[in-house]
């Protein structure tokens, strides 16, 4: 037998008739319906290039290049909504790292891909653990679904740091200097996570743009933002 989806059947009158037997005590076959393997219903959405979940453990006695892990790595959308639903959301993690690079590019600012980039960060309160856990998972699928369209091609990644002081959610770009492309990709940032869905009111959001080389060498807990939006 090949395999097969399983999917209730759509309720015929014969079913109505199967249904009121039951409601009388008396109990009827169920009617299997078997998708085929060629069905529509079984079209693959393949993303439009290879996106890797990386993942940074909390273990400081272990080196960095060693607490940093490919745990995953996505061809199509429906693969990534399956996985994204049986991993552990940010703020369960705290003091490590989700990150979601486009394959072949690594999480680490000296690749030649992210030499000359930067990020666009927003900080979020460590008593939003609601907010990092939404706003992570509406960047994600806005990512792997293509929602930045022309300027996707100057994303790199998306990086969550979780931290017990407080976390960051950033997009990294590969040119810090373009700033025309890095300012349209953090004002589709923003609209993502303002609609985003809330049961209580969101945090504010306050996106900035640092460049890599800045925040390496910076001396404070912030750098100079060449904008905020």
């Amino acid at each position: 037998m090949t395999d097969s989806a399983y999917i209730p059947p759509v309720p015929s009158s014969d079913a109505a008739a199967s249904n009121h037997e039951q409601d009388n005590g008396v109990e009827s076959p169920a009617v299997p319906f078997i998708v085929p393997d060629d069905s529509p219903l079984r079209v693959n959405l393949p993303l439009r290039q290879i996106w890797a979940l990386w993942f940074l453990n909390n273990d400081k006695k272990a080196e960095w290049t060693e607490r940093l892990s490919v745990v995953h790595k996505f061809t199509h959308l429906e693969e990534f909504i399956a996985f994204y639903d049986n991993i552990r959301p940010p703020s369960t993690c705290a003091g490590c790292d989700y990150n979601l690079f486009k394959d072949p590019i690594q999480p680490m600012w000296e690749v030649p891909e992210n030499v000359d980039g930067g990020r666009l960060v927003l900080f979020i309160d460590k008593n939003r653990p609601d907010a990092l856990d939404i706003f992570w998972s509406e960047l994600l699928f806005a990512l792997v679904g293509n929602v930045f369209g022309d300027d996707t091609p100057s994303i790199c990644g998306a990086v969550c740091n979780i931290r017990p002081k407080g976390s960051k959610i950033c997009i990294w770009t590969q040119n810090a200097t373009d700033d025309e492309a890095n300012q349209r990709i953090g004002y589709v940032m923003k609209r993502i996570f303002t609609e985003a869905p809330f049961e209580h009111p969101p945090p504010p959001i306050e996106i900035r743009y640092e460049d890599h080389k800045s925040v390496q060498a910076k001396s404070s807990s912030k750098v100079n933002a060449r904008f905020t939006i």
